[in-house]
């Protein structure tokens, strides 16, 4: 309906026309819906006849491209691919069932990330440890798993960098999460006594927290998740965590975002049981050990140079095997499978003790606050 012919209408029939218009629109939403979750059925058929994996990233990642490319708006990409990634996984439930572990408990942020990248149709598998995940995945207990491995804030993961190094899974997907904490309890502000949170959360928030609650005791608590809960019995009392679980336990949130740094990251990895094909926007992950002798470093970052390939990150980690000795996590651009990466990785093996390739993945891009605020 046209501007002008709203402009004659009274407040309550203008609304009426618009929101009749929205309805019959999501009619054909759904029908639309309907019709590709069928369309799923069938290809989980022929993936299931054939053997085939359920989850394919590369497949997903060019879905998305093509939507945020042909999308005119006014939706911007990060919605767009929001709320196709609950498309793509309500229609992946009616092809597989599939189980995917994370450090629990429910309600961390490593079960906010894992339902971002894969939506929240799966299964969702806490487990106490980030072994936990590692073992669950190799028993294929699970189909994947979801690790963090880097925060923008801390650094590299020490644990995920050790388990990686030895476990036979790899690493077949990357998600970037925003780490929003927001401040939870069913009192205002004058109110709050106690505040309970993991030690790390604290840390993060201990600015606002001083300027904001400067009287309240600061309280550690074994989880985010476990700090909620207890604000369900003392009201005096508040709690940091995502909004999963303010949700999950029912306790409002009286501010957002009380993190001191806005652009909190954490990196996560995916871990599957078999390697991924490439995308076309890959990248590669493995670790490296070096011979004891000079110049073994140069060695194992000239291949990279020589071959035209982009470092992006390079991470030191003692083996805990010998005294000084040390494993390097190195990644770059580029699947396993392209030419070059093939020869550079040739030339690192001829002059290092060890070399594995710990998986190529499509190569995700950095998730905006506001675009993940709905599960963190």
């Amino acid at each position: 309906m046209a501007d002008s012919e709203l402009n004659y209408l009274s407040l309550e029939e203008q609304l009426n026309r618009l929101r009749q218009a929205i309805d019959d629109i999501d009619g054909k939403i759904l029908d639309l819906l309907n019709q590709r979750a069928k369309v799923a059925q069938d290809v989980g058929k022929v993936k299931n006849h054939h053997e085939t994996e359920y989850y394919i990233p590369s497949r997903e990642k060019a879905v998305m491209k093509r939507l945020r490319e042909k999308s005119a708006g006014p939706l911007p990409g990060d919605a767009i691919e929001s709320i196709f990634r609950e498309v793509i996984s309500a229609c992946r439930a009616l092809e597989t069932n599939l189980h995917i572990a994370y450090l629990g408990p429910a309600g961390s942020y490593h079960h906010c990330a894992a339902q971002a990248h894969f939506g929240r149709s799966p299964e969702f598998i806490p487990t106490d440890t980030i072994r936990g995940v590692f073992h669950e995945v190799e028993c294929r207990r699970v189909e994947y798993g979801v690790v963090a491995i880097e925060n923008s804030i801390e650094g590299s993961v020490g644990q995920t960098l050790d388990y990686l190094a030895h476990s036979n899974n790899h690493v077949v997907g990357e998600i970037y999460f925003p780490i929003s904490h927001n401040l939870i309890s069913q009192s205002e502000l004058h109110e709050i006594e106690r505040v309970y949170a993991h030690p790390q959360a604290l840390a993060q928030c201990r600015n606002w927290l001083e300027s904001n609650l400067p009287n309240a005791q600061q309280v550690d608590a074994s989880s985010n998740t476990a700090g909620v809960k207890r604000c369900q019995d003392d009201p005096r009392s508040a709690a940091i965590a995502s909004r999963v679980a303010a949700e999950m336990f029912e306790v409002p949130i009286q501010v957002y975002g009380i993190e001191d740094f806005a652009g909190n990251t954490t990196r996560f990895f995916v871990i599957g049981s078999e390697p991924m094909s490439p995308s076309g926007d890959d990248k590669t992950s493995m670790v490296v050990f070096l011979r004891d002798q000079v110049g073994a470093l140069y060695s194992m970052l000239e291949p990279f140079k020589s071959h035209s390939i982009s470092l992006t990150n390079i991470v030191s980690r003692p083996t805990k095997q010998e005294a000084w000795q040390y494993m390097f996590f190195l990644e770059c651009k580029g699947h396993i499978e392209d030419e070059s990466l093939k020869k550079a990785m040739d030339d690192i093996k001829d002059s290092s003790l060890y070399l594995k390739i710990l998986g190529s993945y499509p190569h995700a891009h950095i998730v905006k606050k506001d675009a993940a605020s709905n599960l963190a």
